[in-house]
C-alpha cells in the first residue's frame, strides 16, 4: 500500500516522462524547448521537495496522530478515527 504522497511522487515521475511527449507536438522548435524545460524543472523541483521534505512529514503525521488517537481513545473518548481525523486535519 502506498501513501497518497507516494502515489503523487510516482504520477510526477511519469508526467516527466508524458509532458515531454505532449510538448512535442509545439512546432515552433525554441518555444517547445523552453515549455518542455520549464515543465522539467517544475516538476523536478516538486519531486525533490516531496522527497527530502514531505515524505517525511506525511510519515511523522500519520505516527503522530496514531498515538494521539490512541491516547483520545485510552482515555474514553467516543469519536471514530475519521471524525478524530477530521477534527484534526481541518482543511482550509
Amino acid at each position: 500500500m502506498k501513501t497518497a504522497m507516494q502515489e503523487l511522487r510516482d504520477d510526477l515521475v511519469k508526467s516527466l516522462e508524458t509532458g515531454n511527449e505532449a510538448l512535442n507536438e509545439i512546432i515552433d522548435e525554441k518555444l517547445r524547448e523552453i515549455c518542455q524545460k520549464v515543465a522539467q524543472l517544475t516538476l523536478e523541483s516538486i519531486i525533490k521537495r516531496i522527497d527530502e521534505e514531505l515524505l517525511e512529514m506525511e510519515k511523522e503525521q500519520t505516527i503522530r496522530f496514531v498515538d494521539e488517537y490512541e491516547y483520545y481513545f485510552l482515555k474514553g473518548g467516543k469519536a471514530t478515527m475519521e471524525q478524530y481525523y477530521n477534527e484534526t486535519f481541518k482543511s482550509e
